[in-house]
């Protein structure tokens, strides 16, 4: 029809990359089907009524799509999670979310604070028994070994003071 018009195949080629470049802006303004995500199709088939033949009618329905708040879904479907289902089970994940800010005690004594997995007050960094000299090591050595042997000696015995004519009243039958 109008191939013979002088300069009509440069601009097919740019509102075709045109069409093709506003298709992928559009993919992140817009919910597009998980089918037709990667696939060159008329932006006006995708997008409907957002696309008025001009490219600044799609940015001004952008912009103002991302200006108004998201809908708010309260009672939808029944197959979301909501407070039933949350209350029978439980996250269900190798590593959870939630960090608890801890004070972290080095060896040197210096403290920092960090976000650990447990909710605890402090962590104390155990001591490199390596880098002792071996005459600390032998004291802290002693030390455990002390603790170790005054713990056994304290368990004290099972002294049963159970009286048995006490509570006999209770598994013996009384005649009325």
């Amino acid at each position: 029809m109008d191939s013979g018009t002088p300069g009509t195949s440069e601009r097919r080629a740019t509102s075709r990359l045109l069409l093709e470049v506003s298709y992928i802006w559009a993919s992140d303004c817009f919910l597009v089907p998980q089918q037709l995500q990667g696939k060159t199709m008329p932006l006006g088939s995708l997008l409907g009524k957002a696309w008025n033949s001009s490219p600044l009618s799609l940015l001004r329905h952008c912009a103002v799509r991302a200006a108004t708040p998201a809908p708010c879904h309260l009672h939808t479907s029944s197959w979301r999670a909501d407070s039933s289902r949350a209350s029978l089970t439980r996250l269900r994940r190798q590593a959870y979310a939630r960090l608890y800010p801890v004070l972290l005690v080095k060896q040197d004594g210096s403290t920092i604070h960090i976000r650990y997995r447990e909710p605890r007050r402090m962590l104390v960094m155990p001591l490199d028994l390596d880098a002792l000299s071996p005459e600390e090591r032998r004291v802290r050595f002693r030390k455990r070994e002390a603790q170790l042997l005054q713990k056994k000696e304290e368990e004290p015995e099972m002294i049963d003071t159970f009286d048995t004519e006490r509570y006999k009243r209770f598994w013996t039958k009384t005649k009325k």
